[in-house]
Order: structure tokens, then sequence, then C-alpha cells
């Protein structure tokens, strides 16, 4: 019996032995599966970017350059060092946009007229955005308008961020004649002096135009300045924070094909400056005011029959009277959309009273109220207003009141 206990006690180690080795043999078989797994996910990854590359080159030229025109330019031609095929396709781009960068306002002029100089002079351009400084010079802005004219561009933006100087205006004329021009912006930095325009755009292909900070001269010693007159085929015109100069006291907006006019916080110079309406077209017409007394005249040659949406906002006082002229002038008006402060002004008139009569609506359908946080207005005073100026007209009224105009 000793015997057969010795000789178990000697088999054991050798069960334990192969245990072991069986669990390393496991374990490196894990281990190299392992390795294989990660080998095949990175033959995998590479693959796919493989793929994906091959996709990218499959495509065309046009499709390429379709995506960059989606950049800002500088980022644009930094793909010319991918490889040889892209070496060149930023030449082709038919849009460009010149903002500043960090090298500082002589590079970005270098920039400027590096860019122009070498693009595809085949090519028309369609749309250029162009920064102008204090320090860039009227040759490089002179110099890029005429090239965009030359190439037959359809759209111009100018961000005229000049500080405390008079904005230059010798680029003026050079965008006048831009005749396949259809969207001019321009935007003169409000800390700089207006910009003066001359006394009539003629640009017969214009469509939209956008003002920021700009003065309206008169032709001769005329007082009345009308500047969009010969502009044929303006369909939305949006002014801001223009003005009339000294010798100037009437604006005349006078278009036979205007759709839309925007204006927002106008400036003038004048105790009593007047704007006249001549646009027989118009559908749509925005009054906005934050900052100044809107205590200009406003008046309208025509009736406006396709009048279709009015939004009046402010947020200085107005006159009660004036604010009644105003929905006078707009009374064939389907939307007319208001804030509450126009109507906490409209209140004090409003009484049981006939001495101020309210304006007539010939086609009304919707009235919204934008509702201004601080000083609000309770129900009836709401009610009081709207019944005030539709008087016996509500029955087919919607009333919204919305946060947003």
């Amino acid at each position: 019996m000793k015997e057969l206990s010795s000789d178990t006690e000697k088999k054991k180690p050798s069960s334990e032995c192969t245990i072991q080795r069986f669990s390393a043999f496991r374990w490196k078989k894990n281990k190299r599966h392992k390795k294989l797994r990660m080998k095949s996910k990175r033959a995998t990854e590479s693959g796919e970017r493989e793929e994906r590359e091959d996709i990218l080159s499959d495509l065309p030229d046009e499709v390429l350059q379709h995506i960059m025109e989606f950049l800002p330019t500088i980022q644009a031609i930094q793909t010319c060092v991918l490889s040889k095929r892209w070496k060149n396709l930023w030449r082709c781009l038919t849009t460009l946009t010149f903002e500043f960068f960090n090298g500082g306002i002589h590079k970005y002029n270098r920039y400027v007229n590096h860019v122009l100089s070498n693009r595809d002079d085949s090519i028309s351009l369609h749309k250029m955005c162009l920064t102008v400084f204090n320090s860039t010079t009227p040759k490089v802005l002179n110099n890029a308008i005429k090239y965009a004219s030359e190439h037959h561009i359809h759209e111009l933006t100018l961000f005229m961020d000049i500080k405390f100087k008079q904005t230059p205006k010798s680029f003026i004329p050079l965008v006048i004649n831009c005749k396949s021009l259809t969207l001019l912006v321009i935007y003169s930095n409000s800390s700089s002096l207006p910009l003066i325009l001359p006394p009539s755009f003629a640009i017969p292909s214009l469509k939209t135009l956008f003002l920021y900070n700009v003065v309206f001269t008169a032709r001769d010693d005329n007082s009345c300045a009308e500047p969009f007159s010969e502009c044929t085929s303006l369909i939305a015109l949006h002014l801001e924070g223009s003005m009339l100069t000294h010798s100037t006291k009437t604006l005349c907006i006078s278009n036979p094909s205007l759709y839309v006019l925007n204006m927002k916080n106008i400036i003038y110079w004048h105790f009593e400056p007047k704007t006249v309406l001549h646009v027989p077209k118009l559908q749509s017409i925005t009054l906005e005011d934050n900052y100044f007394s809107t205590y200009y005249k406003l008046s309208c040659t025509c009736d406006l029959p396709l009048l279709t949406e009015v939004k009046i906002s402010t947020r200085v006082y107005i006159d009660p009277s004036r604010i009644l002229h105003w929905l006078r002038i707009f009374s064939n008006v389907r939307t007319l959309t208001i804030c509450s402060h126009i109507l906490n002004m409209l209140k004090d008139i409003c009484p049981d009273t006939l001495e101020i009569q309210p304006p007539r609506f010939a086609r009304f359908e919707s009235l919204k109220i934008k509702m201004h946080s601080g000083r609000m207005m309770s129900k009836t005073e709401l009610n009081m207003v709207v019944n005030y100026l539709w008087n016996c007209q509500t029955t087919n009224v919607k009333v919204t009141e919305c946060s947003k105009l």
C-alpha cells in the first residue's frame, strides 16, 4: 500500500505539469489570435482609408473645384501641396473670399494681388468677397474690382473695415461699371465716416442691393436724392445706418421693379427729413429702429396694390400720429407684424373717441404682435388697441403673439 501511494504521489506532479502546459498553450494561442485580429483590423482600416482616398481621387476636377468653392480662398489655395493633380485646381475657382489673416496687412495686400494675377483668366468669376482695411491701398481695391468687372462677376461683397477715417470712394465708378452684377453688398464700418455715394446707381442687371453706413447725394442743387431709379432690375433693397447729407433733405426710393424694401436704423442729419416711396410693385417692407428716434416723414405716390407683408419694430419713441400715417400708407397689406412697443404708443390715442380716425384696411388677413420684454401691455389694453385699429374689421383677422418678427 505504501508503494501504491508513493506511485500516486509521483504521478500527481506530472498531471499538474500537463495542465500548466495546456494553459500556457491556450494563452499563447489566444495571444496569437489577438495579434491576428489586430492585424486584420489595421488592414481593414487601411483598406477603408485607401478606399476613401480612391473615392476622392476618382472624382472629376469639376467636383473637386465645386467642393473647394465652400472653403476660404486661402485654404483652397493650400490644397496645391497635396499632389501634382491639386497644384492648379484652385486657379479655376469662381468664388474668391479675401479675409484678413495673421500675416499682416502688407502680406494680405500681396496675397490678394497674387491670387488675382495667377487665377485662370479664361474662367468667369461668379462671386467675390473683399475686406478692405485702413492700410489697404486704393490700388489693391481698384485692381480687384477691375478684375471682377473684366471677368463678368455676378455677386460682389465689400467690407470696408476702415476705422476713424473717410472711406475712399474712387472704387465706386468701377463698381457701377460692373454691368453683369446681380448682387452688391457695401458694408462701411460704423466707426468710420460714411461712404459718400454718387447720385445714381446705374447698374441695369442689379437685383439685390445692401448698403450700410453710406451717404446719399442729390443731383446738382436738388435737395432730393434718387439713387435707385436706374436700377431697372432691382428686386430687393436693404438700407441700414444710411443717411442724407446736409444739402439733401429727401430720399426718394423710386424703382419700377422693387419687391422687397428693408430700412433699419436709418440716420438723418435734418430735423424734418423725408422719405418718398414710388414702388408700385412692392410686396414686402420692413421698418426697424433700435437706436434712434424714427422721426422722418414717410409718404408714397401710389397705393401699393401688391403689398403683402409689412413689419414695423422699434425700441424708441415714435409719435403715434406718425404710426397711424404709416398704417394708412400700408392699408392694402395682408399680413402686418408690429411690436408691442408700437401698440403701447398707440394706446394713448385710442380711448372712446373718434377724433383720430384709424386706417381702413382693405385686404387685411393676419396681425402678428412681437412681444418685447420690459413694459408689458395687459390683455385689456392690447384688445383696446386692436379693436381701435381694426374696428368692425376683425371678424376674419387672425391675431398672433410671437417672440420674433
